[in-house]
């Protein structure tokens, strides 16, 4: 996958995956990835909501 970052992206995971140890694509799979976890049907909004629970579980 190639990705490309506007330069205070690019910075700003420079500097976590300086303050991580890991590597730059290493810090940026694990981002991605919990992003993906956190907001599971971004698309889809007004069935979730950030921690990936539904609203109507929340009413419940």
């Amino acid at each position: 996958m190639l990705l490309k970052l506007d330069e205070e992206t690019n910075r700003r995971l420079i500097k976590a995956k300086d303050r991580s140890r890991r590597s730059k694509t290493a810090e940026a799979y694990l981002r991605l990835k919990d992003h993906l976890e956190r907001f599971p049907d971004f698309y889809n909004s007004e069935l979730a909501v950030p921690g990936g629970e539904k609203e109507e579980d929340l009413t419940s």
